[in-house]
């Protein structure tokens, strides 16, 4: 079977799922790693090809990467398990690990959250509390990725809502406290795949951010 344009890994709903449908409508022909028991109905129907694997298990994301033989990959895992073991740290770095065993891709995306890498110093200390673990593990995946040998590109968005896509989000080097907190997972998507397709963020680190100032509405 031929290769795929983009894997995604985290695909099952939200941000994720979001991208697999934008690609979807531009013709994209999508694979899906999804964990064994997760509902991957949604995927289906958009036609993408699901295959399973665990993402703490570097040897599951090998063969998934060589079954899809993807041109592009994009990684929005989060969360930890019941033995509290962090997909956004451990998983990712598998990922890029496979990755960097694998044929050559063009790009690979890692989505994590404003407020990781350098960023995570200026928190204040509320947010490091009740953030901090899962800012530290997806920065610890950031670093890997860094070191890797991969073109690379590091996607950060800001607080993440339901809301549908206004096609008002930014693209910023680093947050901007005079824009509004939240963004739509939508929009985010929209901006992910923009990404991809642009070589201007090859090697950057980026922050997704509603592109409305404090205290406006998108709204018409």
């Amino acid at each position: 079977m031929s290769g795929c344009d983009l894997l995604l890994f985290g695909a099952t709903r939200n941000t994720g799922l979001h991208i697999a449908r934008l690609a979807a409508r531009r013709g994209e022909k999508i694979a899906a790693m999804v964990r064994a028991g997760s509902d991957a109905s949604a995927l289906k129907k958009l036609e993408v090809r699901v295959l399973e694997g665990d993402a703490f298990d570097v040897d599951d994301c090998m063969e998934v990467i060589d079954q899809a033989s993807p041109r592009r990959v994009v990684s929005l895992m989060g969360g930890k398990n019941l033995e509290g073991r962090r997909v956004c740290g451990e998983g990712n770095i598998n990922v890029i690990r496979a990755l960097e065993n694998s044929a050559p891709v063009e790009r690979f995306v890692l989505v994590t959250s404003m407020g990781c890498g350098e960023q995570f110093a200026g928190l204040n200390e509320n947010v490091k509390k009740f953030l901090g673990e899962a800012l530290l593990a997806k920065t610890e995946a950031e670093d890997y990725l860094r070191l890797s040998g991969l073109p690379w590109t590091i996607v950060r968005p800001g607080g993440l809502n339901n809301e549908p896509a206004s096609g008002a989000f930014c693209l910023l080097d680093a947050p901007d406290r005079s824009r509004q907190g939240y963004v739509s997972r939508e929009d985010v998507a929209a901006a992910v795949l923009a990404i991809l397709d642009d070589a201007g963020y090859l090697y950057r680190a980026t922050t997704v951010q509603c592109d409305l100032p404090v205290g406006e509405s998108g709204d018409a």
